[in-house]
Formats: C-alpha cells, structure tokens, sequence
C-alpha cells in the first residue's frame, strides 16, 4: 500500500476550497442570490503534476459538487419560504427568491502555476458571476483567493435541512420563561434565543463581546448558526460597557443585520434595547433580551 505523502493535495482539498469561494462570491440582487459560475484554479507546480492526466475527472467531480452545493441552498430556502408562510398564515404568492448563476453551466479549469507565486500546498483560485472565457491569468477576475494548505481536506457539507426563524420583524420578541432565567440565573448579562436544527435554543451572553455567525475553518465565532450562506461566518458583534453596561451590536457581514428592521449599516453600530430582534441578512431572527 502506498501511503500519503505528507501535506500532498487530494481532490478533495480543491473541492473545498472552490465551494468556499462560491459562497464568498455571492452577490445579491433583488430577490437572487447570483454566485459565481467561473473557475480557475491554480496549483504550484509539484502539485498540479500528480493531478495532470485527471484534470478533466477532477473538474467533473468540481461541477458535481456545485451543483450539490447549488442544490441544497436552494432546497433550504425554499423549507424556509414555506416555514414562514405557514406560521404567518398567508398564501405564498410573492416570486420565490434562490441562489442562481447566469451560465447555462458550471466553468472549471485548472492550471500549472507558471509565474512560480505559490508555495507546495497552496491554491489559489480566481471566479467571476458568469462572462466567456479568458485566456490571460486572472483578467477580469470578480474574486481571488489564495488558500494555504491545512490539515482538514473534507469539503465542508451542504447547509442542513434546518429550519431557522426567518425575519419577521414584526413580531415582538416573547420574554424570556422562568425556566430560561432559571437556567442562566446569575451567570448571564443577555439572552439570545433562536432555532436551529436542533429546535429552539437560548444562548448566554456571558462575557463584554460575542461574535456571531456560521463560523468555519479561520472563523471563529461565540454562537455558531447553522444556516444559509447568505449569513456570514463572521456576522455581527453584540458588545458590552463593562462601565455603563449598555449593549451595541456592530454589523461586519456581507448582507446585512437590522435591529428591529432598522439597518445597522455595513462596519457601523448600532444600541441594542433591553428587548430586540436582530435579524441576520433576512435570514435568521435572533430575540435579543437584556437584564
């Protein structure tokens, strides 16, 4: 048997890596979510060798995999949509919002670092919305990533079929039960509640900054949610006056976060009330209550 060499790219390190950069590049417009339909993907040179009689294989099994990843948003969007229909009790007429992309299909190459720029282990991986073809390295590239190699090499999995509480905002957050108090009672300056796969949770907010958001590998986050990618890894900061103990939440995504429906403003702040709902990307609703 033929072991592993060490730190050697599998197929499955590409994979994860372009899934990665198709869901930094989504780009929103009305009611679509476009990503990003273009590919190309640069390897130093000891590592494309091992991959050039496969490359067509390999970009096959890419394409598959987008299309999984395309797939399952747009199969939680739709659980969601519907989620939120029927605990509003009204008929789903509005055009249903998804995750497409503008080329009839997927665009994949994979090339030999001929300038030298990368390390061994190193992907670099430049995608666009949809345009022909170019020939010349990364012209006109929409995005542009150089990913160094780590120990993991599993793609991340879909989104789960989870039914987060979309926003709403206007709904009042409930307060929270004895039994939640009781739970948290003396340990806790706040409370998040929210649903995920797992049904409705209460978070504590327990020390002067939460960051939260999906999280994933170089994301590190206080609350992690299990939801589309429109909500980002890192999504907003709730912090705390150790000196006035007064709340803020300050907004770091890609899509969005309100206060009771009022926009935070992309890097800006805003104060939290004693009681809110802060809605991540009209996504995910967390009820926000304060001591």
């Amino acid at each position: 048997m033929t072991g592993r060499a060490p730190g050697r790219l599998q197929g499955d390190d590409l994979i994860g890596e372009v899934l990665r950069n198709m869901e930094e590049g989504l780009f929103r417009i009305r009611r679509k979510t476009l990503v990003p339909a273009i590919y190309r993907i640069y390897l130093n040179n000891e590592d494309y060798e091992p991959f050039r009689d496969v490359v067509p294989f390999i970009a096959g099994e890419i394409r598959a995999a987008l299309d999984e990843k395309l797939a399952a948003w747009n199969a939680t969007r739709r659980r969601l949509a519907s989620s939120l229909f029927s605990r509003i009790k009204v008929a789903e007429t509005s055009p249903e919002s998804q995750y497409v992309r503008l080329n009839d299909a997927w665009v994949v190459e994979i090339y030999p670092d001929l300038d030298g720029k990368l390390q061994p282990g190193e992907i670099e991986i430049y995608s666009e919305l949809g345009a022909p073809p170019k020939s010349e390295y990364g012209a006109g590239s929409l995005t542009r990533r150089i990913f160094p190699k780590q120990a993991e090499s599993q793609p991340e999995s879909p989104p789960t079929a989870a039914t987060p509480v979309l926003s709403s905002t206007s709904e009042t957050p409930e307060p929270l039960t004895p039994d939640d108090k009781e739970q948290t009672k003396g340990r806790a300056f706040a409370y998040l509640r929210f649903a995920d796969q797992n049904g409705q949770q209460t978070f504590e907010v327990t020390k002067n900054q939460v960051v939260i958001g999906r999280g994933g590998r170089s994301y590190w986050v206080d609350l992690k949610l299990d939801t589309l990618p429109d909500v980002s890894r890192e999504h907003c900061r709730i912090r705390r006056d150790p000196e006035t103990g007064r709340f803020s939440v300050e907004d770091v995504s890609q899509f969005g976060t309100a206060v009771n429906g009022k926009p935070v403003g992309r890097n800006a702040s805003a104060d939290l009330p004693a009681r809110a709902t802060i809605s991540l990307a009209g996504v995910v609703d967390l009820q926000w209550q304060s001591e």
